[in-house]
């Protein structure tokens, strides 16, 4: 029987709550919960609920995700809107072209160790000072790079740089949690991933304009005055969202973590001779279980050993390793074959830009599409309790991997082929073509995969991005730092063949997660509220 099948209830089995009976390889079956909403495909994301999941409108949650998408969108723009001046700074600095790769190297790796400390900070002290102890480190650190004229300069600020800035998307990503359910996921999938796409979509294309018609300290002067804008905007406009501070964002937050927002509310109040009384009493009651701490890294590494997250850390991270490894090789391939010069490469980005584009908007729908399937089979919308969707006896792996699987194997096709169109010189539109479904499918698969990473994590989702941006970067560097040497030792149409068959391996372990997922998730659980109790 096809994994991806739900098979039918009555296996060995665990009991659940509510008197529900949960088989141990994860399906629901027996009685439904207790408060479940029986549901179908046509069902609204929207659960039926007693608890508001979150005080913010409609509007004002489009808005809040896509600021922070929008905030997300400066790590991996910095990262490849220096692609095409690479040549020209090396030129410059009078330096190889290995040694300015170590700058690539150097930025990824500060990317994957930024977020465990940052991430799990946001999860303490909220999300809205982070943002901006980010966007203020990131300025002064574009400053520098545009300033400086020495290598050693430059490979240090691009360390500052990716430190600074590299948190983002675990915040964005926390954000989006914070403030949507896991039904509704999918719908704001589009926007939430923006920064993903946006960057590796445009960050070339501009990098090639800027390089050729100003100079390449240029594009550091250009992202140190965009992030000032962002920095002022979320300073005076930006509420704060953790659910730890603000709980469904109807707590006040504290008087310094107040954004003009929040001022303008408590003056409406005062105005309408509303007693703030009541809200103060909230507050005292939230601070009062919240103790903010230094930021422990460990949290964020214990993931890594955690099932089932670590597996989908594992599968993740190479699905973007291999994502990275065609985008870092096509200028030295497409260079080589095609003859381009820079602002010609910058625009060979497009294509694969446009596909992820095209993948998050229409992947969201199937991603919610297939949440009320998969609910309508087993009992009904998971309910909401004490402010968070109860996922404990949902599939949610299973809701999940549906989409991604399928995604995954079939971006390791294109990959493939992809090697052997460049290996026999085809013609560049025809590149151009498999670039764009490589860009559609690979990120279909990971878009997906990042969702489960939160969805099982819920109580800490800047901590589960933040572990997943570290196996992603370090994976991303790996895969970055090796596909050129493989290409010119074994050629073209076999080193992609390798990148595709790495990433097909990763299906076994997918499968693992299909099965036991939620049987694990609910040991983990089990374990974590003994601990509690103890």
């Amino acid at each position: 029987m096809s994994p991806l099948i739900e098979p039918n209830p009555g296996q060995s089995t665990v009991s659940g709550k509510n008197g529900a009976v949960i088989q141990t390889n994860g399906i629901l079956s027996g009685p439904k919960a207790t408060g479940a909403v029986v549901a179908d495909e046509s069902t609204p994301l929207l659960p039926q609920k007693t608890e508001e999941y979150s005080s913010f409108s409609t509007a004002q949650k489009t808005l809040i995700i896509f600021t922070a998408a929008f905030a997300s969108t400066f790590s991996p723009f910095s990262a490849n809107i220096y692609y095409p001046a690479i040549n020209s700074i090396a030129q410059d600095l009078n330096v190889t072209a290995a040694m300015m790769n170590l700058t690539i190297t150097a930025y990824m790796i500060f990317q994957g160790v930024a977020p465990t400390f940052m991430g799990n900070l946001s999860d303490t002290v909220g999300r809205r000072p982070v943002y901006l102890l980010c966007f203020g480190i990131y300025m002064c650190a574009n400053v520098g790079l545009a300033l400086q004229r020495n290598y050693w300069a430059l490979l240090g600020f691009r360390a500052l740089q990716s430190t600074g800035i590299s948190a983002t998307i675990a915040l964005s990503n926390a954000v989006a949690a914070d403030t949507v359910t896991s039904a509704e996921r999918g719908t704001y999938l589009g926007i939430a991933s923006l920064g993903g796409i946006l960057g590796p979509a445009l960050g070339p294309t501009l990098g090639g304009l800027i390089s050729k018609f100003w100079a390449w300290y240029g594009i550091f002067w250009i992202l140190a005055l965009l992030s000032g804008f962002v920095f002022v905007s979320m300073l005076l406009f930006f509420p704060e969202t953790c659910r730890r501070i603000v709980e469904n964002g109807s707590v006040p937050p504290p008087s310094w973590n107040r954004s003009l927002i929040n001022v303008i509310a408590d003056w409406r109040k005062r105005k309408a001779g509303i007693s703030l009384e009541d809200d103060y009493v909230r507050h005292q009651q939230l601070s009062q279980k919240t103790r903010i701490r230094f930021p422990n890294p460990l949290s964020t590494f214990r993931l890594l050993f955690e099932m089932p997250t670590s597996l989908v850390l594992l599968v993740n991270g190479t699905l973007f390793g291999a994502y990275y490894a065609i985008t870092s090789s096509l200028p030295a391939e497409f260079s080589a074959i095609y003859r381009l010069n820079e602002l010609q490469m910058g625009l060979t980005y497009i294509p694969i830009g446009l596909g992820t584009i095209l993948s998050s908007f229409t992947n969201g729908w199937a991603i919610d599409w297939n949440f009320r399937r998969i609910a309508a089979r087993t009992g009904g919308m998971p309910s909401v309790k004490n402010g968070k969707q109860d996922l404990t006896m949902f599939p949610i792996e299973r809701s999940r991997l549906q989409i991604a699987i399928p995604s995954a194997i079939s971006g390791a096709v294109c990959i493939a082929a992809y090697g052997w169109l460049l290996h026999f010189e085809m013609p560049l539109k025809v590149a151009i073509l498999f670039l764009f479904l490589i860009g559609y499918f690979m990120t279909a698969s990971y878009n997906v995969m990042n969702l489960l990473i939160v969805d099982l994590n819920y109580e800490a989702p800047a901590t589960a991005t933040a572990a997943n941006n570290f196996v992603r970067c370090f994976i991303g560097a790996a895969s970055t730092a090796g596909i050129i040497p493989l290409l010119e030792y074994m050629g073209r149409g076999p080193s992609y063949t390798i990148l595709a068959a790495i990433c097909a391996s990763m299906t076994p372990l997918s499968i693992v997660v299909y099965i036991f997922g939620l049987h694990w998730r609910n040991e983990r659980d089990a374990r974590k509220a003994d601990s509690t109790e103890g």
